[in-house]
């Protein structure tokens, strides 16, 4: 009896402490439907737009002009270096943001099939 107790206590303590576990969804990942969705073209700047820069990072194509993009990683939608990833393929994706120094700042970076 005393096992089923304390094994119903840690289930109790452990789902108590899931409750205080913060939203970790990234902010990136957050649909403004106040603010202007942009169709663009994303993949990595030095390897795919030959944008500057010696290091692999995300980028995307708006209104023929690039940016390097600031929120969002250039692995955070898989390997950059895999099959389909962003430093073999150019992919579209939808975005929200904002051009601060010349960089996009996203607010919001979701990929298209």
């Amino acid at each position: 009896m005393k096992k089923i107790i304390y094994f119903l206590m840690s289930w109790f303590f452990i789902g108590i402490g899931l409750a205080f576990v913060p939203n970790t969804k990234p902010k990136f990942l957050q649909l403004d439907k106040k603010q202007t969705v942009y169709t663009v073209e994303a993949s990595c700047g030095s390897c795919n737009f030959e944008m500057p820069g010696d290091v692999c990072q995300l980028a995307i194509k708006l209104d023929n002009k690039k940016y390097y993009v600031e929120g969002p990683n250039i692995n955070d939608y898989g390997g950059s270096h895999s099959e389909k990833g962003f430093c073999k393929v150019v992919r579209k994706a939808q975005v929200q943001g904002k051009i601060v120094d010349n960089k996009f700042v996203a607010s919001y970076f979701k990929l298209l099939p």
